[in-house]
């Protein structure tokens, strides 16, 4: 290799070098813009495989020696738009030209943003809030001329057919008022209603000379349960039961001795059974007699509802909860006393004027959204939530009334816009 290949060499590596020093220089002093992805149409328009970029990585729209370089900048600061003006190559002065862009977005909406100069770029008048999902228009006025372009930005949106939409399973709601419940979570057991139970005692102290009842015998009102022979006349008498229901506790046993006063039966109306629940300290406050509530039995048991009838004015030492009670109609007999159940008080009932189904959100990268719809189009509206119950989520912002968005299997619809790339990294 002679001298002059050498020196070739050695200058091509140095301007390399140059370049991407460059390069980087102008990245760290910029930050991090972005052009959104689509295509431009206009005076020299790229094809959306080949959009140009400009020297600080936004798009650049040209017409004629005149170009204008818009990017979205988001590093620190919520996005905004900065453009950056040139005439051929050459950087000029922000204030040269009077420049608008017009963001056109789902629904028909319109977002208008002027420029006013910031050192060397103009910097938009408002946010460009997410998503980054519009057709965008951009009108530059310079030296008396006027230069117009277009180009699309799609973020989290996707098309599908009504045929596809139907053999997916997507089921399309509106959203609109609904009625937002707070409930607490408890858990509790079911007891006999002592308000439907009696204490069978013999009238005087004897002999148990017949025991006719076991735990768990069905008893008639007045039914002879048992007999005693008293222990001052020597006469036998019957025991009787003064209603109608279940032995839940039998303390009696043939041949023995029973004490004045003594219970040898507990007989219970299990058609109707008492459900006690631990509230936590944290709730007392937020808990009212007349509160509806749900109870989970479980293991394929029908749910049940009913209403607090009563709240302990005590607390318990040992677990720091109190006692609210449900009082149940127990027709069947299938809420036993001594199971544990789990239930839901309703503390709260409201009236919101915007939810949606609980079952219709979504993540997308960190946002909650929901998937509207229009035609054959879906895209993601991010929202900002409030209170829930099972069924309803509250929206504060992100979705008007009246707006139709996917219920259900939407997860089908994100797949297919992460499938497509139908989005841009922040």
């Amino acid at each position: 290799m002679n001298k002059k290949q050498i020196i070739s060499i050695v200058v091509v590596l140095a301007l390399g070098a140059g370049l991407t020093f460059l390069a980087l220089k102008n990245k760290a002093a910029h930050g991090r813009d972005h052009a959104e992805p689509g295509h431009a149409h206009g005076s020299n328009a790229a094809p959306a495989a080949e959009a140009v970029k400009g020297p600080h990585g936004g798009r650049l729209l040209s017409a004629g020696d005149f170009a204008a370089e818009v990017t979205i900048f988001e590093r620190g600061v919520p996005p905004e738009f900065r453009v950056f003006l040139y005439e051929k190559g050459k950087p000029i002065e922000p204030g040269a030209a009077k420049v608008t862009i017009e963001l056109h977005r789902f629904g028909g909406r319109v977002d208008k943003i002027g420029f006013a100069k910031r050192e060397e770029y103009l910097l938009g008048d408002m946010e460009v809030v997410e998503p980054h999902s519009f057709d965008v228009k951009v009108v530059a006025e310079y030296k008396g001329k006027s230069a117009k372009w277009e180009y699309d930005s799609y973020e989290g949106r996707t098309t599908m057919t009504p045929e596809a939409v139907k053999n997916s399973g997507i089921v399309i709601e509106t959203s609109g008022p609904a009625k937002i419940k707070t409930a607490l979570k408890v858990n509790g057991r079911v007891v006999p209603n002592e308000d439907h139970m009696t204490h069978v005692i013999p009238r005087y102290p004897g002999v148990v000379k017949q025991v006719r009842k076991r735990l768990g015998d069905a008893v008639a009102k007045d039914e002879v349960i048992a007999v005693v022979e008293s222990n001052e006349s020597l006469q036998s008498y019957e025991v009787k039961s003064s209603i109608a229901g279940t032995v839940i506790q039998k303390h009696i046993t043939l041949g023995e001795f029973v004490k004045e006063g003594e219970i040898i039966y507990t007989v219970a109306d299990l058609g109707a059974v008492w459900v006690d629940l631990n509230v936590h300290r944290k709730d007392f406050a937020k808990l009212k007699v007349g509160a509806a509530a749900t109870l989970f039995a479980g293991e394929g048991q029908p749910n049940a509802t009913g209403a607090v009838s009563y709240i302990s004015p005590f607390g318990a030492e040992d677990t720091q909860t109190m006692l609210a009670r449900v009082e149940l109609s127990n027709p069947t007999g299938a809420w036993r006393p001594g199971l544990f159940v789990t239930g839901e008080i309703i503390v709260e009932e409201a009236e919101v004027p915007v939810a949606v189904k609980a079952g219709a959100l979504q993540s997308f990268r960190d946002w909650d959204v929901v998937f509207m719809h229009d035609g054959a189009m879906f895209e993601i509206a991010i929202l900002e939530l409030g209170r829930r119950d099972s069924g309803w989520v509250e929206v504060l912002s992100g979705l008007p009334a009246g707006q139709k968005y996917a219920a259900e299997n939407c997860f089908i619809i994100k797949a297919d816009i992460l499938k497509s790339g139908a989005g841009h990294d922040h």
